[in-house]
């Protein structure tokens, strides 16, 4: 998959934990994808796609994860209802909500992308998803737009500066990330608040007080 310069840095960066903190339509869930796709390409992996509801997953992912396995002739079989993808080379790829994240438990994981991380339930990675990910020792990509300082993501944006040899964060704003035009951006801006615009735009995390 063709990547713009930030997916590549992020893609690229060695570090198992990644957090990525970006603004709106910045091609987020199509790093996500190829992501998936790059740790999927070796056999026998148990990869999840996790974000807030089965519903938003099917959303926002499925569709395009299935165009992109099916371009490259990877697919054994699908399964539309479990959102799941069995790969030739016994790989599997399942899409998941985070309604319930007690029925996430009891398998092992070998990576783990959590979309819009910021609308999850904080204890899906300390208590289901980094346990699961132990045995294989594999790594995960959190993906989201900001939802202020007092949500989850902020601490996961700052974990590189108590764990720097573990986990790398980035943070783009939706014009730094080249997938909307600068008019587009600037009406935005005019029809917007400052708060909302800030962190919706410029994947700023605002206070409650800003």
């Amino acid at each position: 998959m063709q990547l713009a310069k930030w997916q590549s840095e992020v893609a690229n960066d060695p570090h198992r934990w990644k957090t990525v903190v970006a603004g709106r339509r910045s091609g987020k869930t199509y790093l996500s994808i190829r992501q998936i796709c790059f740790h999927a390409r070796k056999p026998n992996q148990n990869i999840f796609y996790i974000t807030a509801s089965y519903r938003q997953a099917k959303m926002i992912a499925w569709q395009l994860l299935k165009e992109r396995l099916l371009d490259l002739r990877w697919i054994q079989k699908i399964n539309e209802s479990e959102l799941t993808i069995r790969l030739k080379n016994n790989s599997t790829i399942s899409l998941k909500g985070s309604e319930n994240i007690d029925a996430l438990r009891g398998v092992s994981l070998s990576y783990v992308v959590i979309d819009e991380c910021a609308d999850v339930d904080p204890e899906l990675f300390s208590t289901i998803v980094r346990p699961a990910l132990a045995d294989q020792q594999g790594g995960a990509l959190f993906i989201t737009t900001p939802k202020g300082k007092s949500n989850w993501t902020y601490d996961l944006y700052n974990m590189q500066d108590d764990l720097p040899q573990e986990w790398k964060s980035w943070q783009f704003t939706t014009l730094e990330a080249g997938f909307v035009d600068e008019r587009e951006v600037e009406q935005a801006k005019a029809e917007m608040s400052l708060k909302q615009f800030r962190q919706e735009f410029e994947a700023s995390f605002e206070t409650t007080e800003s």
